[in-house]
């Protein structure tokens, strides 16, 4: 009787950890599903709050046009204010979450982004950043130590992919890393690797 009481509790304890696998698998799906929605979203900081600026797709779309220089206006799904409460005054404005519609549209204006970083147009200072989700800016947060080892070390490309994946090029070859702390480990061989020729 026991032996067949024990039986039973194993093979719970063995249902239980296969539930909690399969949950975690669903969880990382789900999440990663998620996580691919914004991507053609950018968040726009600057623009001023009120009636100084008309807030329509079409505007948006004219501002990001000549703010980037770009050949054509990019088509804009949706734009609208973070759902943050209204600032007072004097305060910064709520950021502008706007949708592109199309990918390429999207990257370029980033890249465009990253280099002039703040445009002055129509009296507004402007920055435009990729709009992640929480789950995703924190992930891709966690390299951000990682990273400030890698800037102080010259000859060694690197790049965050989406959506947190941090890439290292050495010696031709690509190491892309989604956990911060084997990327740290890998970081510290490339220092020893460095540090050793003139020793």
């Amino acid at each position: 009787m026991d032996e067949h009481y024990s039986n039973i509790k194993t093979e719970l304890l063995d249902m239980k950890s296969e539930l909690i696998r399969d949950f975690a698998a669903l969880r990382s799906d789900f999440a990663g599903l998620k996580s691919t929605i914004p991507r053609q979203n950018i968040r726009i900081v600057g623009i001023p709050e009120g009636e100084s600026f008309t807030f329509t797709t079409s505007k948006v779309s004219d501002l990001l046009k000549e703010a980037f220089d770009l050949d054509k206006p990019p088509l804009v799904d949706q734009a609208h204010r973070t759902l943050a409460p209204k600032p007072k005054s004097g305060d910064p404005p709520r950021p502008v979450i706007a949708k592109l519609h199309y990918y390429e549209d999207c990257m370029e204006i980033l890249r465009k982004a990253r280099r002039q970083q703040r445009v002055t147009i129509s009296n507004m200072r402007i920055s435009v950043f990729p709009d992640f989700t929480a789950r995703v800016a924190r992930a891709r947060a966690a390299f951000n130590g990682v990273r400030a080892q890698l800037r102080g070390m010259e000859g060694i490309p690197y790049g965050t992919l989406y959506p947190a994946r941090l890439r290292i090029t050495h010696d031709g070859k690509h190491h892309d890393f989604t956990c911060p702390e084997e990327a740290g480990r890998f970081v510290a061989t490339l220092t020893k690797w460095i540090v050793a020729p003139g020793n």
